[in-house]
């Protein structure tokens, strides 16, 4: 892995399929699920990293109150001709492809969910090794927050 990253920088991250939804008549969400799936291509002089989340939100009694979806495509520049192997970019695309794309649906998770009128999303931290954030929080506008 170490030599593929030596051998590479990165080029682009770039959103590529994007969908929200906010159920009608539907309450503020109390639980949020999300999961993601990753994978990666590779060839002679470039790379890529493709990130699929997908975020639920349900209220209180577990009825969906919101849906949201997001893939990233996150492409590297292949230098000097290195040919990476399959292991080597699957792992790459695991964790430094995973933390590169990560910020990205950070900041559109919770600037939609925003638009769709709910309370705007935090994706927490995501620590080494983890595929999910440790916590998904809500921050809670209050209508004195909004007055200052």
């Amino acid at each position: 892995m170490q030599a593929l990253l030596d051998h590479c920088e990165l080029a682009n991250i770039r959103l590529i399929e994007f969908s929200a939804k906010r159920h009608e008549g539907s309450a503020e969400p109390v639980d949020a699920r999300l999961s993601s799936e990753v994978s990666f291509v590779v060839g002679k002089s470039f790379m890529a990293n493709r990130f699929t989340w997908q975020l639920d939100l349900a209220d209180g009694e577990g009825a969906t109150v919101a849906e949201l979806a997001a893939t990233f495509v996150v492409d590297y520049e292949i230098l000097d001709g290195f040919e990476p192997d399959d292991e080597a970019a699957d792992a790459i695309a695991g964790n430094t492809g995973f933390f590169a794309a990560y910020p990205y649906a950070r900041e559109l998770f919770q600037s939609h969910t925003a638009r769709l009128q709910l309370n705007p999303l935090v994706l927490g931290m995501l620590l080494r090794g983890a595929s999910q954030p440790r916590a998904v929080t809500a921050v809670k506008v209050s209508s004195a927050a909004v007055a200052d």
